[in-house]
């Protein structure tokens, strides 16, 4: 018997301030339209997070500790489209998509459950020592991007109550899974930190989420400081844009690596007036 496509569809939705006055302008209006979009771009992760209950729904729960998911950001998705995201069962894994209403395929990728084989690749920093945002925080440019090096670390507080603002507000997930005493860390809100990792020590105005794999290793429960350490693999750049390959470990309050990831983002966005 043949496992079923799975399907989920929303309406996208701007998540935060639509002003130029965010720390991405890319997500406003008038921001993108300096780099030839025709609205505010959705951020990535926010985008993702609308596939995990299908994802969850595919997979199993145990997908959140012991999963992995590897996918690209193919086309911007704008407040909205109707995104539908359709998660097809192979024979050793799930395929998907998160697609527009006419066809147009935004994000595509895989997932599965134990150790992906990206896994084996992705770097770990040695530096985990916690460290404040720098004030003020370093342009980013090609010339100063810290290939093979670690960046400064980060603890950032995840009450349980940030759990549940996080899956109402971003993921507008209402499973009791992100709530309460034991509220996961949802899996959209886990993506998210590389961005902010890189952003604890530079600035960039206008950003793009290009893709990324994720392991999980252990539960990832709120209610706790998280470690977020990172190490800068690659940077290159291709059809004017200036890209940035991260690979970020977050770890709980005893130390324990909840999950692994490779960001792919591009940090300067060519095409700007």
């Amino acid at each position: 018997m043949t496992t079923p496509t799975i399907e989920r569809s929303i309406t996208a939705f701007l998540d935060g301030e639509d002003s130029l006055e965010i720390d991405n302008i890319i997500h406003s209006t008038e921001g993108a339209a300096r780099f030839g979009f025709q609205g505010a771009l959705v951020g990535g992760v926010t985008v993702y997070s609308w596939a995990v209950p299908a994802l969850i729904e595919a997979l199993g729960e145990d997908w959140l500790d012991s999963g992995w998911i590897d996918f690209r950001l193919r086309r911007p998705v704008y407040p909205g489209d109707q995104i539908t995201t359709r998660v097809t069962p192979t024979d050793t894994n799930v395929e998907f998509t998160m697609a527009k209403a006419e066809g147009e395929v935004c994000i595509a990728g895989t997932a599965g459950l134990g150790q992906a084989d990206f896994y084996p690749d992705l770097a770990v920093a040695r530096n985990r020592v916690v460290v404040p945002p720098a004030d003020p925080p370093i342009f980013l440019t090609p010339e100063n991007l810290p290939i093979g090096e670690d960046l400064p670390a980060m603890a950032v507080p995840m009450s349980i109550e940030d759990a549940a603002e996080y899956a109402d507000h971003f993921a507008r997930d209402p499973h009791p899974r992100w709530r309460g005493e034991d509220a996961r860390l949802h899996p959209g809100w886990i993506a998210g930190r590389c961005v902010r990792l890189t952003k604890h020590t530079y600035e960039y105005p206008a950003g793009i989420h290009a893709g990324s794999q994720i392991q999980m290793l252990a539960p990832a429960i709120a209610g706790q400081t998280l470690i977020v350490s990172g190490h800068v693999t690659d940077g290159y750049r291709r059809k004017q844009h200036e890209y940035c390959l991260l690979d970020v470990t977050i770890s709980s309050e005893s130390g324990q690596d909840l999950a692994r990831l490779r960001h792919r983002t591009i940090y300067q966005v060519g095409g700007a007036d």
